[in-house]
């Protein structure tokens, strides 16, 4: 049967105690599947959504199974699912949104939700009693303000060579700025092989390992190049591009540049010289908002940033566009080059 649930990667975003849940739930049988009954408690119920649902439809099944065990197992695992009702649901969202936790109160209504309609649709209960409510309505329709934070051309500068005086890795050092250069986020540069890097056709072939699911390839720059050997260099005969300080078998995790970027920030590296803080994932917005300002078409920008297309472009343009990807993605190296000073 189809399962998305990996050990390793699931380590990295939830504890060790929900990973031990999924191994349970992974191992469940048949026999177990015909002990459900309109009588189910939610902590047995849950157990059987987790491996027919969220281990086959789920990329990551790990967070929402967190969030459930951390916010709603305690207050209502023991309560029979046919017991379970808005005001039961509301308590609990309503009680993390008080305390400030927008994100996690929005996941475990939406699990919830996908829980209560799978039990109806099994015949553990007639209605589900959240049919009607929309995630929308959660906290009075109040969301996570996206991030804005774009750094200036000063701080690119800094931020390019503040890894020079860091006590950090050569990999760290040039996996941090690679992220900047090739507009990536952190874990598709940590999780990165060699193999996926045609450096005779300067190509990166990444496939299908990103955010959408989607196929991407991406050319490399100038700029990307440097990163690349360096890294490569650090990395000796591991597999990976970024390979774990220790265990040169497995990757990088994928934390480690945003950790190693927050102990250089709290060491006052930078403190007196930029105006506000800014974080690793702010990279791939600076190089979006670089790319509009160097001319880049929108249709050539959202392939690089492996966005998908517009519209009726979505379903009919399969041009590759790796031409004018290459011409951007140059343009942004000699910005890059010229703004950070770079010696190559």
């Amino acid at each position: 049967m189809l399962n998305s649930f990996e050990i390793d990667k699931a380590l990295e975003n939830c504890s060790a105690e929900t990973v031990q849940y999924l191994q349970r739930c992974q191992a469940m049988t048949g026999s177990q599947m015909m002990t459900m009954d309109a009588d189910s408690k939610f902590s047995e119920a849950f157990m059987f959504f987790t491996r027919l649902s969220l281990l086959v439809t789920r990329r990551r099944p790990e967070l929402g199974v967190h969030c459930i065990l951390v916010h709603a197992m305690p207050a209502i695992g023991n309560k029979k699912v046919s017991d379970i009702n808005r005001l039961t649901v509301n308590r609990l969202i309503n009680a993390l949104v008080l305390d400030g936790k927008l994100v996690q109160s929005r996941r475990v209504f939406s699990v919830l939700k996908q829980f209560l309609g799978w039990c109806e649709f099994q015949g553990v209960i007639e209605t589900s009693p959240l049919g009607a409510m929309s995630l929308n309505k959660v906290a009075g329709g109040l969301k996570p303000r996206p991030r804005e934070r774009v750094l200036s051309d000063d701080e690119l500068e800094k931020f390019w060579h503040m890894w020079d005086f860091a006590d950090v890795s050569e990999s760290t050092r040039w996996a941090a700025r690679f992220v900047l250069c090739s507009a990536r986020r952190p874990d598709e540069v940590l999780r990165a092989k060699r193999a996926e890097f045609d450096l005779n056709n300067d190509v990166w072939n990444q496939g299908s390992r990103n955010k959408s699911g989607r196929e991407h390839s991406l050319p490399i720059s100038p700029i990307m190049k440097l990163c690349i050997n360096k890294m490569m260099a650090a990395a000796g005969n591991s597999e990976w591009l970024v390979p774990s300080p220790k265990n040169a078998m497995k990757p990088a995790s994928k934390v480690l540049i945003a950790q190693a970027s927050r102990r250089i920030m709290s060491r006052g590296y930078l403190s007196d010289n930029i105006p506000a803080p800014f974080e690793i994932r702010d990279l791939r917005r600076t190089a979006r908002s670089t790319l509009s300002r160097l001319g880049v078409e929108q249709d050539v920008a959202r392939k690089i940033m492996n966005h998908s297309l517009e519209g009726i472009d979505r379903v009919y343009d399969r041009h590759d566009y790796l031409d004018r990807m290459a011409e951007a993605m140059s343009a942004y190296s000699e910005f890059l080059i010229e703004t950070c000073k770079i010696n190559q």
